[in-house]
């Protein structure tokens, strides 16, 4: 399943220029610092902005771009863009030579002409009769609440006759319009000199989306897409999406609750039984995950289980669950047994049929597997290793192997592997 025919890159972080064809299966091996993880996040990025920015377990743009344990970085977030860029392109092309093109542009401030229709409409959804939903996220909790004081005294106050007690409410109202007004005209001019970057999505060239991304506010300004049956009638259908992240428990949970909905969860724990011989079976008891091992008489809490076969179930889980979708890996051999590389590699290869996978790893055992697995059932034409090397001059070099010819070239690849 090739839903992504090519990617193409542009000073994205610390990736100048990159591009390279897609297969189902697409293995992104490099040493640290050329770019593995930029890639799966440019991807993320450019698919889930036709979604609104988000994904099938409900990861959104700054999960993503903030997931550093420091959230001192996003006072600036011109560190998304190359360095000496004021721009990063990402662009996809899909089957049928559909195109998604996502724009990273960042304003030191104001806002960009090319969307201050949007951005002037913006600002005004602070008018003067109420409060937009985006604007009580930021207007302070004393704001707020004078915000809804007065326009219940004003509900209030169209109930008096004139009279001087109707002079002083009045009086009262406009001290209160007042505050509500200045915090409001504050935020506007805050937007407008803030440091801001913004996403703009387009499909075939057709604007679809804007994302804005400042230290006060983050979120969707505009949305040509707003019905879900504007997108799926579109030359580019609301493709599912999952992105491995580090809340292994609670997406296992979602994982676990969307294959059960979707009538797959016995298929995967029967290949989860057959694989692991200690495994009897995993579900739900007062809405908390436990798991059922031979020789073990009491269910076990699935937090109780180690970090390895956690995150196996995790990515099992992920695997099959996305059909006619995208799903991105980042290092699965991180906190995982080795022993369990060859039922993950089984899972890519057996869903590969209808999803396309990126995957990025040092482990050349998980490679190894995945080559086998798939030469023993025909697909090895399907895999594609994508092999990074940063030059001494900076430039990323990439070579691009299909499976056939990985097998063969191995040994370079197990260089760049292990970073020398």
């Amino acid at each position: 399943m090739n839903i992504i025919e090519d990617i193409e890159i542009q000073a994205y972080k610390g990736i100048e220029e990159i591009s390279f064809p897609c297969n189902s299966i697409n293995i992104i091996v490099g040493p640290n610092n050329t770019g593995k993880s930029s890639i799966l996040e440019s991807i993320w990025l450019a698919v889930s902005s036709i979604n609104n920015f988000t994904d099938s377990l409900g990861n959104e743009f700054e999960d993503l771009i903030g997931k550093e344990d420091s959230l001192e970085y996003l006072d600036d977030f011109k560190y998304l863009i190359f360095e000496g860029k004021n721009e990063s392109k990402i662009k996809l092309r899909f089957s049928e030579n559909n195109n998604v093109e996502l724009n990273l542009k960042y304003c030191e401030k104001g806002y960009l002409e090319e969307i201050s229709d949007f951005f002037r409409n913006f600002l005004l959804s602070l008018n003067d009769s109420d409060l937009s939903p985006w604007a009580y996220e930021i207007f302070g909790s004393r704001e707020r609440d004078i915000d809804y004081r007065l326009r219940e005294l004003q509900r209030i106050g169209r109930l008096y006759k004139p009279d001087e007690s109707k002079e002083k409410f009045d009086l009262l109202v406009k001290e209160l319009s007042d505050i509500v007004d200045s915090k409001k005209e504050k935020i506007r001019n805050e937007l407008i000199s803030s440091k801001k970057l913004f996403a703009i999505s387009r499909v075939n060239e057709k604007l679809t989306a804007i994302y804005l991304l400042t230290k006060i506010y983050e979120g969707q300004i505009f949305s040509q897409y707003n019905d879900v049956n504007d997108v799926n009638s579109g030359p580019v259908k609301n493709i599912p999406l999952l992105i491995s992240s580090p809340n292994i428990a609670a997406d296992v949970s979602v994982l676990h609750d969307k294959l059960l909905s979707g009538n797959k969860i016995q298929e995967v724990i029967k290949t989860l039984k057959k694989k692991i011989p200690y495994f009897e079976d995993i579900r739900k008891k007062n809405d908390a995950l436990v798991v059922l091992l031979n020789n073990v008489t009491e269910p076990l809490p699935f937090a109780f289980m180690g970090d390895g076969f956690k995150a196996l179930l995790k990515l099992t889980f992920m695997a099959p669950l996305v059909e006619n979708g995208i799903v991105l890996f980042e290092e699965p051999e991180v906190s995982m047994h080795p022993g369990y590389l060859d039922i993950l590699a089984d899972e890519l290869v057996s869903s590969s049929e209808a999803s396309q996978f990126f995957v990025s790893t040092h482990s050349l055992e998980f490679i190894d597997y995945l080559l086998e697995i798939a030469e023993k059932r025909n697909k090895i034409d399907n895999i594609n290793i994508i092999k990074l090397h940063r030059l001494s001059n900076g430039e990323i070099e990439r070579q691009i192997y299909g499976g056939r010819e990985a097998k063969q070239k191995i040994e370079d690849i197990q260089i760049d592997l292990r970073g020398y």
